[in-house]
């Protein structure tokens, strides 16, 4: 018998991203790779499988070539199923051996309703509707499902399914139960697509397997003239949308678990919501159920990036008490020396980092990172927005706050991105431009008392002293202890520092 040669999984990748966004630029962004690399890993390829696979199509977009096209759809289950096997190898869990009949995508579903996994938080993605009546439009339909796996595939914390191959009716009865039991699957995510000439309609809705009951809804409209462009961004968007919107159904759950059975990562969704008020009190309170967490799983990179994160809110917001800091710094350290895939948990260490030391170089590394792991991670791009502009790169800044607004502008972290804005604006002596940001943030989180002292802050450096100290007051009531030797404990880079303590001498602020 006549051998094959064997196709090398970062060939594919970078082959399927090409496919996807219709440009080796962006496809060598997504990998981390120069566009030279990536162009010699596609010549590789097609040196393996003997064909051509793309050409250039009108605007220079790299359109698929037939016998890519007949590549595309493999490349992807190969794709879905090396990701699907690493996330449960990872897990602990080995990947049962497929049964008679069971080879292709649908052996995808298999895997995930086994071991461990039935104790983590899972999706299955059914196929969306094409309601064009035109079969060959079934592609994009089959294309925005293919790029919503890839996304939600990057939430380390989450494990996704296809439910088949063929679009079906968006609007049937989905018996959620059955698919619980099925594929072991806690969330169903479902849609359609709708056309009228060259627009676009993608509908998208995730529900709770066990209950039915609606979790989220939306719609998204785009046109055709670029429809991998199109795919990449709804993706994105949805991806963006349904991590923060599982985590709160996942907090809700743990909730509901008596206290004797939860465990590391029960411990983790019940600190989420403490460590999101952003004082010290509840952060006090996290640390605990952090602390629980690690002794049951030393190495839950995401539990020690939280309880950083917990500590430096009790050191900055709680009297500066050096051994919180020191433990802040201790376990956000361990985050960032770790080999973790989670990009959340990188984020947050490296915005811990960004806050409590004057070289921001790794900090500000540790967020790339994390969001290269996951580039739709609303989350992410939250922290990375705060942490670049307290180190004074208001440009990045504030273009990562602009994405993440644009991803999710309801994420309960958005008043970061106007954190982020605003003190950008600050950094620009555009005064009234960073009061307004502040006013944002503070209608973004009615309880945070930076916002306001912050708005406090622009409004006095704008030459509104008065509406200042008014406006600061509100933050004082929320977080009497409030005093300038904050921005000085915290590594802000120095031109930021200087601007914020100019403005509190205005306002009489307590040193």
């Amino acid at each position: 018998m006549a051998s094959h040669p064997a196709l090398d999984i970062d060939l594919l990748r970078s082959f399927a991203l090409i496919a996807e966004s219709g440009s080796f630029t962006r496809a060598a962004e997504r990998v981390g790779r120069s566009q030279s690399a990536v162009s010699l890993q596609v010549q590789r390829l097609e040196s393996l499988v003997g064909h051509r696979l793309f050409v250039r199509g009108k605007g220079a977009v790299v359109q698929l070539t037939p016998a890519g096209q007949d590549l595309l759809g493999p490349a992807r289950e190969l794709l879905l199923l090396n990701d699907a096997t690493v996330a449960l190898l990872r897990a602990g869990s080995p990947p049962p051996a497929a049964g008679p009949g069971e080879a292709g995508p649908m052996a995808l579903e298999r895997p995930f309703a086994t071991g461990r996994l039935r104790d983590r938080p899972s999706i299955a993605v059914l196929p969306f509707m094409n309601s064009s009546g035109d079969q060959q439009q079934d592609h994009v339909a089959a294309g925005f499902v293919d790029n919503i796996v890839l996304a939600l595939s990057r939430i380390r914390w989450l494990s996704v399914t296809m439910r088949g191959t063929r679009s079906a009716p968006e609007n049937r009865a989905v018996d959620t139960r059955l698919l619980e039991q099925e594929l072991g699957v806690r969330y169903v995510l479902q849609g359609g697509v709708h056309s009228a000439g060259n627009r676009l309609r993608v509908t998208a809705r995730l529900l709770d397997a066990e209950t039915g009951r609606h979790l989220w809804a939306d719609k998204f409209d785009g046109g055709l003239d670029d429809v991998f462009d199109l795919q990449d961004r709804i993706a994105d968007r949805v991806a963006g949308i349904v991590e923060p919107s599982l985590r709160r159904a996942e907090i809700e759950r743990s909730r509901r678990k008596r206290p004797g059975h939860l465990d590391a990562y029960d411990c983790y969704l019940r600190a989420l919501p403490l460590a999101a008020a952003q004082m010290p009190d509840e952060a006090g309170r996290a640390i605990p159920l952090l602390d629980r967490a690690l002794k049951l799983d030393p190495d839950y990179a995401a539990a020690h990036a939280l309880i950083s994160w917990c500590h430096e809110l009790c050191f900055a917001r709680g009297g500066f008490v050096e051994a919180h800091k020191s433990a802040a710094r201790r376990h956000a350290s361990t985050v960032l020396a770790s080999d973790t895939d989670d990009g959340t948990a990188l984020a947050v260490a490296g915005f811990v980092m960004t806050l409590l030391t004057a070289d921001h170089h790794a900090a500000l590394a540790a967020i790339d990172r994390g969001l290269a792991l996951n580039p739709s991670s609303a989350t992410v791009l939250y922290l990375g927005a705060q942490a670049h502009a307290l180190a004074g790169v208001s440009d990045k800044a504030m273009s990562f706050a602009d994405r993440a607004l644009w991803l999710n502008p309801f994420d309960p972290l958005a008043f970061q991105a106007h954190m982020a804005l605003g003190e950008a604006a600050v950094l620009d002596d555009r005064h009234d431009d960073a009061a307004s940001c502040f006013a944002r943030a503070a209608q973004a989180k009615p309880n945070f008392s930076s916002a306001y002292i912050f708005q406090g802050i622009a409004s006095a450096l704008a030459g509104q002293t008065a509406q200042g100290r008014h406006i600061a007051r509100c933050g004082l009531a929320l977080e009497p202890g409030f005093c300038t030797r904050l921005f000085f404990e915290h590594g802000l880079a120095q031109p930021l520092r200087e601007k914020l303590a100019d403005g509190s001498r205005l306002l009489g602020l307590a040193a």
